[in-house]
């Protein structure tokens, strides 16, 4: 397990259990898509479910709510460790875009900036979501191997 230090009140701990019971093997997957590194994924994916479970108060959640949350999460996480003390620029970024089809594109970037869901996106686009989803897919691959992921 971990090394990570966390103040917790012991009301928490069940639902922190419960969350960690039910998602953290999607969770790290989740993660482990972001951050390479398996020791900090699995530091992450405690510090992410702590917070969540603190912060819902008890209140029915949902793996797209806890997905979202971890979302944010980890660009606060990466800010702060920064890889080799820079942020990657602006173009960067468009380097790995350019590398899609304008569909893919449009997908990705629908999906991971604008935050809409795969439904939300097959409506707009008049489209059917099982093609949405393969573009999605090649898109992060495309962009994980061109990082050498």
């Amino acid at each position: 397990m971990s090394e990570v230090a966390l103040n917790i009140r012991k009301d928490n701990v069940k639902d922190i259990r419960q969350l960690y019971d039910k998602y953290a093997g999607m969770l790290l997957g989740f993660i482990r898509g972001t951050v390479q590194d398996h020791k900090r994924s699995e530091e992450h994916l405690i510090k992410i479910i702590s917070a969540f479970a603190i912060e819902s108060n008890g209140r029915p959640t949902s793996w797209l709510a806890l997905r979202q949350y971890a979302q944010y999460k980890l660009i606060e996480f990466s800010s702060a460790d920064h890889e080799g003390g820079k942020l990657r620029d602006a173009n960067e970024i468009n380097d790995d875009l350019n590398l899609l089809t304008d569909d893919e594109r449009i997908v990705f970037q629908a999906v991971y900036y604008q935050k809409k869901s795969i439904s939300q996106l097959a409506s707009l686009l008049h489209k059917k979501e099982d093609i949405l989803r393969t573009q999605l897919k090649s898109s992060v691959d495309k962009i994980r191997k061109a990082r050498g992921n």
